[in-house]
């Protein structure tokens, strides 16, 4: 999706909202709602720190390189506001057009954007869950953990961290 050339201006603003939504986690309501007051520094990081437009729980995420590539694209376009989204059913459109031409038989959502931050971004890379449920603004985990499939390579690497921590630590001796 990142590399699919989109000729309409509106679709590519959409293609490019969805791919900040992967790198972001946020949903579309709050991407729709995202004040440059709510773009902060914090510990010299890049942040996004708001409400959920949804639920109102807060979150804070760091702005990865690729988020950062697509906020600075489009700031200015909208007064007060980083993104001018466009409206419902061009976004709709958009999507339904992308999806056809990946050749995804599914819809395609923005939703699956965020599950693609949680799952592929964050999770995997090892972030724990805690933490990707406080980016993600869920106040539950158990929301969080559908999220969480747990893959070979994922075990792989978790028990190789444990046999790093433990291996001088404990010690048989038969």
């Amino acid at each position: 999706i990142i590399d699919l050339p989109v000729k309409w201006e509106k679709y590519r603003v959409v293609r490019d909202l969805f791919v900040f939504s992967c790198f972001s986690g946020l949903a579309i309501s709050d991407i729709r709602n995202l004040k440059e007051e709510n773009i902060i520094i914090e510990e010299g990081r890049l942040c996004i720190k708001n409400k959920r437009v949804k639920t109102k729980t807060p979150f804070r995420v760091v702005v990865l390189p690729p988020a950062k590539t697509i906020m600075e694209r489009y700031r200015d376009r909208r007064a007060g506001y980083v993104f001018d989204v466009p409206p419902r059913d061009v976004v709709y459109n958009a999507m339904h057009y992308i999806q056809r031409s990946i050749g995804m038989e599914a819809p395609l959502t923005f939703h699956m954007a965020r599950h693609t931050f949680a799952s592929v971004i964050t999770l995997s890379a090892g972030v724990p869950i805690e933490t990707v449920s406080g980016m993600l603004g869920h106040t539950n985990l158990r929301t969080t953990q559908v999220y969480a499939a747990v893959n070979s390579e994922r075990i792989r690497q978790d028990m190789k961290r444990v046999q790093s921590r433990i291996q001088d630590i404990f010690t048989l001796k038969l």
